[in-house]
């Protein structure tokens, strides 16, 4: 602590004797200071008052990084590791906290509080999540010895484009220190607005509105907020309406280059190029994502706008920011095409075999029917247009290099 002071509590003053116990322990302290260091966590401009009774400590504290209301209460049982009660008007995470708050996640998870915390205002590593609300306890898992798991009852974070819900577990397997722990989590994204949510998150203006749910269950080994992308495994629900992709930049914004499909108009000459040059528009996009081994991977992705449908299969890796996609354009050229395109293909065949069954019978749409596979990284991906002989079967031409036609009008 430094040019600070410190209050007394009781009737004495708080010292500490020649062997390094407290002489006297008080009930309340009060601190203030320009600067204070309480574990491993850094505060400054502190006013705060600390109190106890029995065993329940409580404070208030404003500073730089936090304002409000804290309350621990130690376990009262061998297992356990007490309960933090909180009720926060702001909270600062900066990443040097967050990594400090995951090197403690390193332990069992006996060892974590049960938490009961509501933040208004939280900052994670610089960006403003809004408001947060956390519940969580630790219990036994299915009344076996040694076996524990922490329970994620309530995740919460409330901003103005978007809400996300979660709920998950943290457990070991009953085996010490050396037993792995796995997370699990169950998830609902509900958009207001996904293209400002992206901005919020540092990643730029890469899409343009949409709104609608993302929902799934993932899990991974480790710490529940050390998300592990290689080792991750889960399903996604994707429905989005009324937004546009617009041109990706660097860093994670990249994987939704791959929706924008915007290397298709400076790589084939085709008559679709309007739909594409500036980000595709859509009404609607939904479908449903696997997750695993590094790869988000889909056979049932569809986009529709007004003059087309778009239909995917293929995956993406995360990891090493490749793709390998089959995209299928279909044409609005008449009423519902594309919209038919959209709602038929059914999940348990995938797109290949709907196209042989069913859309490609149908000569107009057939020759009207563009299909791709772009493959490769995400920033340079490689698109050869899929053709089709005589009986049906699929043979690949690589695009040309040169600038495409301009866009032929109808």
């Amino acid at each position: 602590m430094q040019g600070g002071e410190v209050g007394r509590g009781g009737n004495a003053p708080f010292v500490f004797d020649a062997s390094g116990g407290a002489g006297y322990v008080p009930d309340a302290i009060a601190v203030r200071a320009a600067e204070l260091t309480v574990g491993s966590r850094r505060m400054t401009n502190v006013t705060a008052g600390l109190t106890q009774q029995g065993d329940l400590w409580r404070a208030n504290v404003s500073a730089d990084e936090l304002e409000g209301y804290v309350e621990y209460r130690p376990a009262r049982r061998a297992t356990g590791a007490g309960r933090v009660f909180a009720r926060l008007a702001r909270l600062s995470l900066p990443k040097g906290e967050v990594e400090r708050v995951e090197s403690l996640l390193e332990e069992q998870p006996a060892t974590i509080p049960a938490l009961d915390i509501v933040v208004d205002d939280f900052e994670l590593r610089g960006k403003d999540l809004g408001k947060l609300e956390i519940e969580a306890v630790n219990r036994n898992v299915g009344n076996r010895d040694g076996v524990r798991e922490w329970q994620l009852s309530k995740l919460n974070l409330t901003m103005p484009e978007a809400q996300l819900s979660a709920t998950g577990t943290w457990g070991d397997a009953g085996g010490g220190a050396a037993a792995p722990r796995r997370a699990t989590m169950s998830f609902t994204l509900a958009l207001a607005d996904s293209g400002a949510l992206l901005e919020r998150l540092g990643m730029g203006r890469v899409v343009n509105g949409g709104k609608g749910t993302l929902s799934g269950d993932i899990a991974w080994p480790g710490s529940p907020f050390s998300p592990d992308y290689p080792r991750m495994t889960g399903q996604v629900k994707v429905s989005i309406d009324s937004g546009q992709f617009l041109k990706a930049g660097p860093g994670a914004a990249r994987l939704l280059g791959v929706l924008s499909l915007q290397s298709l108009p400076r790589r084939l000459q085709f008559d679709f190029r309007d739909l594409f040059a500036e980000g595709f528009a859509f009404d609607n996009v939904v479908g449903d994502v696997r997750i695993g081994d590094g790869k988000a991977s889909t056979n049932n992705l569809r986009m529709r706008g007004a003059a087309a449908a778009v239909l995917m299969e293929g995956s993406a890796d995360i990891v090493n920011e490749t793709e390998d996609l089959r995209v299928v354009v279909v044409p609005e050229i008449n009423a519902g095409t594309a919209s038919l395109a959209f709602a038929v293909i059914n999940p348990a065949i995938g797109l290949g075999t709907f196209l042989a069954q069913y859309f490609l019978r149908k000569p107009l749409i057939a020759a009207s029917t563009r299909e791709f596979h772009v493959s490769g990284p995400w920033d340079d991906p490689k698109v050869e247009r899929v053709e089709r002989n005589a009986v049906g079967e699929a043979t690949a031409e690589s695009a040309p290099t040169t600038e495409p036609a301009p866009a032929v009008t109808r």
